[in-house]
């Protein structure tokens, strides 16, 4: 659907982790829909239905999740703070607890209410009369699948969650304050059998004003990713029971092999397929995040507006170069541009002089779409990062998208801006949006590297290198050869280019167990500088920002204080 409207506002929403209020139900006043109306009318119990989506949490914000991990770092502090330098505690949690401005839905306390609305919505759906029981399996199917991708939301950052399947009232206020976290275990078999079920309720695909509903699809999409994290070593095992598997098992690849590519060959069977429209990798690449619906993406939170009414196409304008009059905003680093391969699949290397005399030439296309580096062509001109030194050497200025150009409090540091997801065709300023974003949860392109890995990690070598390669084949680079280590290291940096952006970034560094090295590596930039001959120099390892990772408390963020406060029952994750 273009946009899932909420056609029912002040219904009963249950609010099941955040107790701060008194009230547990919360009813509209008499002269508008009542609870007892909702339960009564299959129409609005569908539009019901239709507000569990809006309440599905997005990326983007302000500060996107990127800056807390080594792609991006954000010009203005937004919450990033504890995360990239290592002191995030129960009390603050920063960015990763709602995303501060923009907010992006993905809160503790946001993500229970909408479970509890889910829970709510079980109770009473079954007393419901529906003329077409058809539409009541569908309506059960999709939130299924909603309340399962809330579990995951929180499996994947906090751990193993209370497993709860009721909506609290006022009266069952102590036992709602005495629930204990269920295990890792319990979580995950939890939420891939909820997969199965919405799998079996939901059709394979929608049209019309039905596109952007959970399908089977999405189902199995979800499934795929939270069995690829359980079979991963950070919970195999797990520092215990609540944020991993006691003891490790190898045949999880298996399952996640299996979930991957059943989501495979139902998504190609039923007309999915990976965005290719355009010939040019770059103008491929760009379009598959802006072309809303295409056939590549299988789920995606649609709406076009946070959960405070922010235009999620802000994005548009709070990131960019300064020059332009944007915001700067979330600036990709070095330790991420430096990972885009050579057009002919070797690595690029700053020690090697044909590459530092002309970095950004012959470069894996996916970086133009990705990055706006010095010299890219970007709206009108060519982005200028440059500074410009006399025949001395000395710095006498800079161009429009530096320190010396307009609002240069929204200078780049690193000297890249952001370019995917980005609308060239906004007007700088004018608050006229030319597209509406819908945030993509899951897209095909994610589920050949899911295949890919979980093969791999099975031995099946000649396999993986055929899944990683469909995705390589698209983005018109070298198909991977490598064996051992040597594949594995391109497995991972394909997630790395391919994904940027997109939210894996911060779980696969973490479940992968590498958070201590990659995230204790300060974030870095480059300087390019023009001279009087026209000839540009660039120097790379300018200091970002001095960043750290705590090991291992902070390969899981801690349950926030307020909530522990509340339930001495809720055991707070390890090394905090």
């Amino acid at each position: 659907m273009k946009k899932i409207k909420i056609l029912l506002t002040g219904l009963l929403f249950v609010l099941v982790s955040s107790c701060d209020r008194d009230a547990i139900l919360d009813k509209s006043p008499l002269t508008e829909i009542s609870e007892q109306d909702v339960w009564e009318d299959p129409n609005l119990v569908a539009s019901f239905v239709n507000a569990r989506y809006s309440a599905i949490g997005h990326g983007w914000a302000e500060s996107w999740q990127s800056s807390v991990v080594d792609e991006t770092y954000l010009t203005w502090s937004r919450g990033c703070e504890p995360l990239t330098q290592g002191y995030v505690n129960p009390a603050d949690l920063g960015r990763m607890n709602g995303a501060w401005w923009g907010w992006d839905n993905r809160a503790w306390a946001t993500i229970w209410n909408n479970i509890s609305n889910c829970n709510l919505f079980f109770e009473r759906v079954e007393d419901v009369e529906f003329s077409d029981e058809a539409e009541k399996d569908k309506l059960i199917g999709e939130v299924t699948f909603i309340r399962a991708l809330m579990y995951f939301d929180l499996v994947s950052r906090w751990g193993g969650m209370p497993i709860i399947t009721k909506a609290y009232t006022l009266n069952d206020r102590e036992e709602f304050l005495s629930v204990a976290r269920n295990s890792y275990e319990d979580n995950v078999d939890f939420i891939v059998s909820e997969c199965d079920k919405a799998a079996s309720l939901l059709p394979d695909n929608y049209s019309g004003a039905d596109v952007g509903r959970a399908t089977s699809i999405a189902a199995l999409a979800l499934k795929s990713r939270m069995l690829l994290y359980a079979a991963s070593p950070l919970m195999n095992p797990g520092t215990n029971e609540l944020v991993g598997y006691t003891s490790a098992d190898a045949s999880r690849w298996s399952l996640a092999e299996e979930a991957a590519k059943a989501c495979i060959d139902a998504a190609l069977n039923s007309g999915y397929a990976l965005y290719n429209q355009y010939g040019d990798v770059k103008t491929n690449y760009t379009q598959l995040f802006l072309d809303g619906g295409n056939s590549e993406v299988i789920f995606d939170r649609q709406g076009g507006t946070s959960a405070d009414d922010i235009n999620l196409s802000y994005l548009d304008q709070s990131n960019g170069p300064n020059g332009y009059g944007q915001w700067g905003g979330n600036t990709p680093i070095s330790e991420l541009v430096d990972d885009f391969e050579m057009a002919d699949g070797t690595k690029f290397d700053w020690n090697n002089p044909e590459h530092s005399a002309d970095p950004y030439a012959n470069r894996d296309p996916r970086l133009y779409a990705s990055v706006l580096s010095d010299g890219d062509i970007w709206k009108d001109r060519n982005v200028e990062t440059y500074l410009i030194a006399d025949a001395s050497g000395e710095i006498t200025g800079g161009g429009q998208d530096t320190k010396y150009g307009q609002d240069n409090w929204n200078t780049s540091k690193s000297g890249y801006n952001i370019r995917k997801f980005m609308d060239e065709n906004y007007v700088t300023n004018s608050w006229n949006f030319p597209s509406t974003k819908n945030w993509i949860w899951f897209r095909l392109g994610e589920q050949y590297l899911n295949y890919a890995e979980a093969l791999y990690m099975q031995g099946k070598e000649t396999e993986a290198k055929v899944a990683l390669n469909v995705i390589r084949n698209r983005a018109q680079m070298p198909e991977v050869t490598d064996s051992g280590a040597d594949l594995w290291d391109r497995i991972v940096n394909e997630r790395r280019v391919e994904l940027c952006f997109e939210e894996h970034r911060y779980y696969d560094v973490r479940r992968w167990e590498i958070s201590d090295d990659v995230l204790n590596r300060d974030a870095t930039g480059v300087e390019v500088v023009l001279h009087p001959d026209g000839t540009k120099t660039y120097t790379p390892g300018i200091l970002v920002e001095q960043r750290t990772f705590n090991a291992p408390a902070m390969y899981w963020l801690p349950i926030p204080i307020e909530e522990t406060n509340k339930n001495v029952n809720l055991e707070q994750n390890p090394g905090y």
